[in-house]
């Protein structure tokens, strides 16, 4: 009963959570650029505060020379602010959105660019300078500095695009690797691998993988060996079809085994649904998901259960909403996932995760990370007392019924307004 009210508990916190923070959400940050007067010309130069994880600040310093660099958005005439997004061939598009302040507050837009996998980091930084040059000529032409600006433009070819694609937009990519190490009395290896083969068009979204995973430590204790091994291996793909702007139908696929959870063999294959409040296009900034999945599970266990089962079938269902803010204030992502198994209600999960960032005031930020869940249904667990050896090792799962960790801090940094000086010497 208990446990049952804290699940309760806990929904409604998150939920209400999750609403609260849509609402910052609500007023759309980017517009089309306002037409504004000549008499609006400034003499100074421009203030950037650029928001980008991806964009090495040195290398935009030494290009945008018309340009002060600030520390801080609330210092800064134009907020540059870059989101990004995987693309179907594991690229990622770019986001830049342009903020106008102050004397520039009529002026916001955005612009997108989209990066390919094989581009390297300067290839990159020289195709986000490109667009940042561009978005920053509405602002630069209130000021004295326009008048030195020149703008070149290589006219294309007038030919007739055509996408030849033999690939049929498939996209396969394979991973393999392994690490070791070792001293006297202890060795440690690992091999992993993955095939990975996917296919993403506007309507249809299809994601596959088949991996493989070995660790294994030795440990020596006179003249013996105690080893430890974990080994897990697992296929699972997709299907998602894009109804509409906002609904989204799919199935799902998996089958696993693993050493760790005493599973022999497991598998199930199910339907799911899912809604967005906001449309796909703005995927970029904002979302807000909730989807349902109910699946056919069957498992056969490598020991027999604390249940005596050593093969069962059970169906689950679960219910998870997701909320993904990036706005120029931070970024907030939210996930609450419940879960349970119909052949007896007390069988469920709750999970919630939580990862924010959020600029307070002027040069200071607080950031957080929290991870927890409620566990009630570890079918899986193996009768019988786990030893302290297979403990120590970590060898099997161990029944729990909670799971939780979190990192909590802030950042503050004060001084000049003014970074513009690159100077990279030891």
């Amino acid at each position: 009963m208990d446990n049952s009210i804290n699940m309760k508990t806990l929904s409604l916190f998150v939920l209400f959570c999750l609403i609260s923070s849509l609402s910052f959400s609500q007023n759309e940050p980017f517009s089309e650029v306002t037409e504004v007067s000549a008499s609006d010309t400034l003499n100074a130069k421009l203030k950037i505060y650029l928001d980008c994880d991806d964009c090495n600040s040195a290398f935009f310093r030494r290009h945008l020379i018309f340009s002060d660099f600030v520390r801080d958005a609330k210092l800064a005439d134009i907020h540059v602010f870059v989101t990004k997004q995987k693309t179907s061939g594991n690229g990622t598009e770019y986001g830049l959105n342009f903020i106008g302040l102050n004397d520039y507050a009529d002026l916001k837009y955005k612009l997108k660019t989209i990066s390919s996998q094989d581009e390297t980091d300067i290839i990159r930084w020289q195709r986000l300078l490109k667009i940042i040059d561009a978005g920053l000529l509405p602002y630069l032409s209130r000021t004295s500095d326009f008048a030195g600006v020149k703008i070149h433009h290589e006219t294309p070819v007038a030919t007739k695009i055509q996408i030849d694609d033999p690939w049929n937009f498939w996209i396969f990519r394979m991973d393999f690797g392994s690490s070791f190490s070792g001293e006297k009395t202890k060795k440690k290896y690992s091999l992993n691998s993955s095939i990975k083969a996917d296919r993403i068009t506007d309507v249809y979204k299809f994601k596959s993988e088949l991996s493989y995973d070995l660790n294994k430590n030795i440990y020596k204790d006179d003249d013996e060996n105690i080893v430890s091994s974990k080994e897990e291996a697992e296929f699972n793909a997709r299907m998602i079809y894009s109804i509409s702007s906002r609904w989204s139908a799919g199935i799902f696929q998996k089958y696993y085994s693993s050493t760790y959870l005493n599973l022999n063999k497991a598998f199930y294959l199910g339907p799911a649904i899912e809604y967005n409040i906001f449309p796909w296009d703005k995927s970029d900034s904002k979302v807000f998901t909730v989807s349902y999945i109910v699946k056919p599970n069957y498992y056969r266990y490598n020991q027999q259960t604390l249940f005596g089962e050593i093969e069962e079938w059970r169906t689950s269902e679960s219910l998870k909403l997701s909320l993904l803010l990036r706005q120029p204030w931070g970024v907030i992502e939210n996930t609450l996932e419940g879960s349970h198994f119909f052949h007896d209600f007390s069988k469920n999960r709750l999970a919630l995760e939580s990862d924010t960032s959020v600029r307070v005031l002027k040069g200071l930020f607080v950031f957080a990370n929290i991870e927890t869940e409620l566990i009630h249904d570890q079918l899986y667990l193996p009768a019988g007392d786990i030893t302290r050896e297979a403990m120590l090792l970590q060898q099997n799962k161990l029944a729990t019924n909670f799971e939780m960790s979190g990192k909590l801090g802030v950042r503050y940094t004060f001084g000049s307004n003014f970074n513009n000086i690159v100077n990279q010497r030891l």
